[in-house]
């Protein structure tokens, strides 16, 4: 496979994006196919050339994007995972990525319809951790390294396609700081796969409401994660302890619903 130098884009170039935010959006709803217009929107250079190479990936598209959701994100994983965690956190380089290897996935993973949307999902409006996870497709990327279970040596990506099918059991906890941990992220999920898969011709625990409607049951497990931190050092937690207490508080919240429906 060819290997092609990333890129970040200029300072310059970015804050120019920043600023013109409004037509930025609109050629983004105008032009589905490559983003030459940003010499309409920047007079100077967009892109500055780095050492680091990559594999060159054509991202798969489909108008039902969930079609090829899972196989781009392990593309993207798989072709980014060796540079250095700098890059993969920096904003430059997530704006080089969508506005060229990954511009017409991108486009139609996250459909773009106001300036807000560009903002909040191409750029790192909201921080950087969340626009990490708000990213059209750093997220992807990211779900893909957190979820990875290289001791699976039957299916390495099983807990990927569980996040993909729904991406709401992974959105909320990727959020909090502890996200960066492995350890959490694969125990609360191993945990959730097992009881989704445990409960699933009883009741359907994606359904699952907490807050008035406005949250899930994972949302809700997520802040009891946050809750078990706070009383205990979950840095030193391992997956184990993770797993134990996530399908411990999930199958006592799901029998709690369970009940409430019988009364």
């Amino acid at each position: 496979m060819n290997k092609i130098n990333i890129s970040f884009i200029t300072d310059d170039a970015l804050e120019t994006l920043y600023k013109n935010s409004e037509e930025v959006a609109n050629y983004l709803m105008k032009e589905k196919d490559n983003s030459n217009w940003l010499k309409l929107i920047y007079n100077g250079q967009i892109f500055e050339e780095k050492k680091y190479k990559i594999n060159d990936i054509k991202l798969l598209t489909d108008e039902k994007y969930e079609n090829v959701d899972f196989e781009n994100s392990i593309m993207i994983y798989e072709a980014l995972k060796d540079l250095p965690r700098y890059i993969l956190t920096d904003e430059r380089f997530w704006c080089w990525f969508n506005f060229t290897i990954g511009y017409q996935a991108a486009l139609q993973a996250m459909k773009i319809n106001s300036k807000t949307t560009f903002e909040d999902h191409w750029l790192f409006k909201q921080g950087q951790r969340r626009g990490i996870f708000f990213n059209v497709l750093a997220r992807c990327y990211f779900r893909v390294a957190l979820s990875i279970d290289e001791k699976n040596v039957e299916d390495k990506y099983y807990l990927t396609r569980f996040v993909i099918e729904n991406p709401e059991r992974f959105r909320t906890l990727s959020w909090r700081a502890n996200s960066s941990q492995k350890n959490i992220v694969l125990g609360a999920l191993k945990a959730e796969k097992d009881i989704v898969e445990k409960y699933k011709n009883i009741i359907d625990i994606d359904k699952i409401k907490y807050n008035d409607g406005k949250g899930t049951i994972y949302s809700e497990v997520t802040k009891q994660i946050s809750l078990y931190g706070s009383v205990r050092l979950i840095d030193a937690a391992s997956e184990e302890d993770i797993y134990n207490f996530v399908y411990n508080k999930l199958e006592e919240m799901v029998n709690a619903k369970i009940a409430e429906s019988e009364n």
